[in-house]
């Protein structure tokens, strides 16, 4: 899967601030990269989840589909996930993230060794960043 675009869909102003996802492409036969800059107000670590739902693009409308990613501490994400965690982990990001800026650039999951085969061409991916049932962001990845 390709991503083609990313939006924020909602930042809650009292934990993050000037939150930007963008999807660029540094060549013609380079990879696709997600940038992700933005400033947290707090710190993060295991107090942090982090839950990405997958939408297929059907009859011209996305609709919900069994994909689903629900990551309850995101330290743990960090350690332990092979794709999305260690995407983020290659960026030089250590848990428990203190309060500051960020830049979360050049980021691709790694799937060389992703056991199966995408059912789907084109998707949504919504992430969802939550502290004690409180959102605190919302963005999107279309593919």
């Amino acid at each position: 899967m390709i991503p083609e675009r990313a939006t924020v869909d909602y930042i809650n102003e009292d934990y993050m601030s000037g939150v930007k996802v963008t999807v660029r492409r540094y060549g013609r036969n380079s990879g696709y990269y997600v940038n992700i800059d933005g400033t947290t107000k707090h710190m993060w670590g295991n107090n942090i989840s982090f839950h990405v739902v997958l939408y297929e693009y059907l009859h011209n409308e996305y609709k919900r589909t069994f994909v689903e990613f629900h990551f309850k501490r995101l330290c743990d994400m960090f350690k332990f996930d092979p794709y999305l965690g260690q995407a983020v982990v290659k960026t030089g990001l250590k848990c428990p993230v203190p309060a500051g800026t960020y830049h979360l650039g050049n980021m691709s999951i790694p799937c060389e060794n992703f056991p199966y085969i995408w059912p789907f061409e084109r998707a949504r991916g919504v992430g969802t960043i939550t502290y004690d049932n409180v959102v605190l962001g919302n963005a999107s990845l279309y593919t």
